[in-house]
């Protein structure tokens, strides 16, 4: 079982902190067009394919989340609502006895961007080729979550009517056919030939080449001569053949600006970005909030920051030396001296499936890891054979307990963290050092990568979506498919309440099984939730509409909807 890109559960809404400026310079009305540039902090996409490793980014998502048809689009308030464009009304699912259906009623008038109907078919095959290879699908797919569950995608209606039959239950059927699982064009994609088909779908799609034929089944359009890759840049232009309400914007660029951000707050006080999605920083909302012209705002959202261990490190595989680690951590004082600083509400994470604002959270997390217990660690350190060096680091034979943290270059505030981290873990005699590693999120080929495994310890976030199932592939053993378990990590006892979160109907099960199976993630100790993260979005006050959605969908979830005052 493969499962999408660590996500986070069913969420309850954030509050928002908005700080304005003057109004902006831009003078094309609201309805006149016009352009806005996007600042893009994370790593240029090398792939455009949503469904394999290497385009399974918040790029990606942000590129064409309004290019490839969702059925669902999750919203700010982290509610789920069907695409009222792409679908006639609210699709139908039912269970009796134990047997699920779907039925989805596609619009008449929804077509791809070459003309041909949006139908039944894309739907049968983005199900096909993205299941299970022993169901017919390809190997290179991240996620296999409810696809697997699918036994037949049937169209009637001349194609306008979907029928999807489960042969289990699926609780988060709102996920598939959406987000990082969207519609694929069936009439481009499709070939009799099973391996030539696999071979395609594996390889993706090559950000020089664009999409195949310059598809689009939304609003905007990306087409392969609006992608430059050696500039970094990419714009959107309205889809011709949309049938529903067209762009407001005329343009919509996306230039890669990279992860400093200060570099980013520079780009829009020039006016030469006019949207940036930056990680929080200490004194950074103050320093967008002292700009003229632009409006910020700051929201808990669904992602969390959290520590990874990759356990086939030789020292990091024996628990006892991970659980060591966790104790020597002060995790309080981390939040206090980090995100703190910036939002005072943040509080310690005490569970790997939720976040402290949604009502299903409970603090699982045992009593030994409520604070820092330095004796504790070290007395777990010396039951695994280490003895405490003359450098003051615990070592085993040849052995030191000295570990390199990989995280994103150019973020400060994941820096300091380290620091402090480190200060608190000398104490135990663990030493660990800092590593900006810039490719790692690249996929398998980079071999610094958390996916090639090239790593010992990786300090980063996961970012959310309201379904259940979304955050199981960072935790389903290896063996059922990687998935994005990191740490390499896992037992029958952790997938057996997986698999039961991804079939459960009754929400209040769903919670329960998801705590039971939180209490089981902190006996394995692969993974250390630090605290909820804030997001931060900041954009020229001439824009409209502009709303943070700290979810999967992130702050382009309606950009067709954007538009610049008069």
């Amino acid at each position: 079982m493969k499962y999408p890109r660590a996500t986070m559960l069913a969420a309850a809404a954030a509050a928002a902190l908005t700080l304005s400026g003057c109004a902006g310079t831009a003078q094309t009305p609201a309805d006149g067009g016009g352009s806005a540039t996007y600042g893009v902090a994370d790593s240029w996409p090398e792939n455009l394919f949503p469904y394999i490793a290497a385009g399974n980014t918040t790029t990606v998502q942000d590129l064409l989340g309004r290019v490839l048809p969702s059925a669902f689009i999750v919203q700010p308030d982290f509610t789920v609502r069907y695409d009222r464009e792409l679908l006639a009304d609210e699709p139908e699912n039912s269970v009796v006895d134990g047997h699920q259906t779907t039925v989805y009623h596609l619009n008449p008038a929804a077509v791809w961007s070459d003309g041909t109907a949006i139908s039944a078919d894309d739907f049968a095959y983005t199900w096909h080729v993205s299941t299970t290879p022993d169901q017919g699908g390809c190997d290179g797919t991240m996620s296999t979550a409810g696809l697997e569950n699918i036994s037949a995608v049937t169209g009637s209606d001349d194609g306008r009517t979907v029928t999807v039959t489960y042969a289990t239950p699926f609780a988060d059927w709102q996920s598939l056919f959406s987000g990082s699982q969207p519609l694929l064009p069936a009439h481009l994609l499709a070939d009799p030939d099973a391996t030539k088909q696999c071979a395609t779908f594996d390889a993706g799609w090559a950000i020089a080449d664009g999409l195949p034929e310059d598809i689009s089944g939304g609003p905007w359009q990306l087409k392969k001569t609006n992608i430059d890759v050696a500039d970094q840049t990419a714009v959107l232009t309205p889809n011709p053949t949309y049938w529903g309400a067209a762009p407001k914007l005329s343009r919509l660029v996306f230039t890669g600006v990279g992860a400093d951000p200060t570099a980013q707050v520079q780009g829009l006080e020039n006016h030469e970005l006019d949207v940036i999605h930056p990680q929080p920083q200490l004194d950074l909302v103050d320093q967008l909030g002292n700009l003229q012209g632009v409006t910020s705002e700051s929201t808990f959202g669904l992602t969390f920051e959290h520590l990874d261990f990759n356990t086939q490190d030789p020292q990091l595989a024996d628990v006892d030396v991970r659980r060591a680690f966790a104790m020597a951590l002060d995790r309080q004082e981390i939040v206090d001296q980090t995100v703190g600083q910036i939002a005072p509400d943040a509080k310690v994470l005490d569970n790997h499936l939720y976040v402290n604002n949604q009502p299903q959270y409970q603090d699982n997390a045992p009593q030994q890891y409520d604070a820092q217990d330095i004796a504790g660690a070290k007395a777990l350190l010396e039951k695994a054979g280490y003895e405490l060096g003359t450098d003051g680091v615990y070592a085993k034979g040849r052995q030191r307990l000295s570990f390199t943290i990989d995280t994103t270059p150019g973020n400060p505030l994941r820096e300091s963290t380290i620091t402090v981290m480190a200060q608190q873990l000398a104490q135990a005699g663990i030493e660990v050092t800092f590593n900006p590693n810039p490719d790692l999120f690249s996929g398998p080929d980079s071999p610094t990568s958390v996916v090639a495994g090239g790593f010992q310890i990786a300090l980063f976030a996961s970012t959310g979506s309201p379904f259940a199932t979304s955050l199981i592939p960072s935790y389903q053993s290896p063996a059922r498919g990687f998935g994005q378990n990191v740490s390499r990590a896992g037992t029958a006892a952790i997938d057996a309440l997986l698999d039961k979160i991804a079939t459960d109907q009754d929400l209040t099960q769903l919670a329960a099984d998801a705590n039971a199976a939180d209490r089981l993630l902190w006996e394995q100790m692969a993974t250390i939730p630090l605290y909820q993260k804030p997001t931060l979005v900041a954009y020229d006050s001439a824009l409209q509409n502009v709303r943070n959605n700290a979810s999967q969908s992130g702050v382009l979830w309606n950009s067709d909807d954007w538009s610049l005052r008069k």
